[in-house]
């Protein structure tokens, strides 16, 4: 009797889950349809025009296509920098009509443009850029609309697949979102949203072996953004100082200070070399490669609290932050350290050391 039982009662589990499948499919479909319903009048197709090498006594016109999206009321619209960056004209079009725009700025390094529309749609939707939002998790669906080729804006549904800070040699400016979506054909600089509708990030590179894509987060975006606002060009700041990591060593903050610049922000604020980081401005330093992320969220010219371990003593230090050298937009990396290259002066670098 006990048996039979159970017997009924797993039919019956079974015949719930077989019920619910079909209706969690339609709920997530349905949701997926509401998200790119509720954004979709906010994007907008991208072209811009380069010249080109001569050919025969005639310039050529290099066209390239992009996705972008408004930001505002008042027309401002972010694109992908390679989309826009450098090019001799470049229009949107939104809902099958083109529009002029002008260039507000540009950053390379994060490969994201602001430009603002001149004369406005009749109709047209905005998305927020919420810093408040939290990162998504593995495995969470993200929804990204895009322009591809000269369709409509259309919805691609993927995965947040990982947050990483780097990929093979290439150091990051700071952490960026992969997603398992794939952009290309005019996809690049597409608003990517989670189930809830919730802006988590633009995309702004492709991972072609993994067909996938990397979007920048939306704090980070938003820094960029406010900068290319206020001065038409992100305003790194720099503190002076190199910095170097335990390869091998159970320490529990294996980064340090291989290098501090004479007279640079951080030999006045006090930092030596030899100094163990622990946090920079709140973010925690457990390796090297979160040293970038931590400095691209300090602004120039303002204190920034960094804490370090001298010895056994717990130390922290403000440091007032100066623009940094003009430096060129990649970072190199080789066997022994990640450089940025400065044609001025000595700048911050990130190398991993042995003991």
């Amino acid at each position: 009797m006990l048996k039979l039982g159970w017997i009924t009662f797993l039919l019956a589990a079974c015949s719930i889950s077989l019920c619910a499948g079909p209706a969690n499919a339609l709920a997530l479909q349905q949701r997926v349809i509401e998200v790119f319903e509720q954004n979709k009048d906010a994007v907008i197709r991208v072209k811009a025009a380069y010249r080109g090498p001569d050919e025969g006594g005639k310039a050529q016109v290099i066209l390239r296509v992009g996705t972008g999206f408004f930001i505002s009321k008042e027309g401002h619209v972010l694109v992908s920098a390679s989309r826009a960056a450098g090019a001799s004209r470049v229009w949107v079009e939104h809902q099958g009509k083109s529009y002029a725009t002008e260039a507000i700025g540009h950053d390379r390094v994060t490969n994201v443009s602001v430009l603002r529309v001149l004369e406005l749609p009749e109709e047209f939707s905005i998305i927020t850029l919420d810093t408040n939002v939290a990162q998504p998790r593995l495995g969470a669906i993200a929804i990204a609309i895009t322009c591809p080729l000269d369709f409509e804006p259309s919805p691609s549904m993927g995965l947040v697949t990982g947050m990483d800070k780097k990929l093979g040699n290439k150091v990051f400016p700071t952490e960026y979102i992969r997603t398992s979506i794939s952009v290309s054909a005019g996809q690049g600089g597409c608003p990517v949203l989670d189930v809830n509708g919730r802006f988590i990030g633009m995309s702004v590179a492709s991972i072609a072996e993994l067909d996938a894509s990397y979007c920048l987060p939306v704090a980070a975006l938003a820094r960029v953004r406010d900068d290319l606002l206020f001065s038409g060009h992100i305003i790194h700041s720099w503190m002076g100082f190199e910095v170097a990591e335990e390869l091998g060593s159970d320490a529990t903050n294996p980064v340090y200070l291989s290098t501090v610049i004479d007279g640079g922000p951080a030999h006045q604020a006090g930092l030596l070399k030899g100094d163990h980081l622990v946090s920079i401005a709140g973010y925690t330093i457990d390796n090297v490669s979160d040293v970038p992320g931590a400095v691209f969220f300090t602004r120039a010219n303002q204190f920034t609290t960094i804490e370090v371990l001298r010895g056994e003593e717990l130390l922290e230090f403000s440091v007032k932050t100066l623009p940094r050298p003009e430096i060129s937009p990649v970072i190199q990396n080789d066997s022994a350290s990640i450089t940025e290259q400065s044609n001025e002066s000595a700048v911050e670098r990130v190398s991993t050391v042995a003991p």
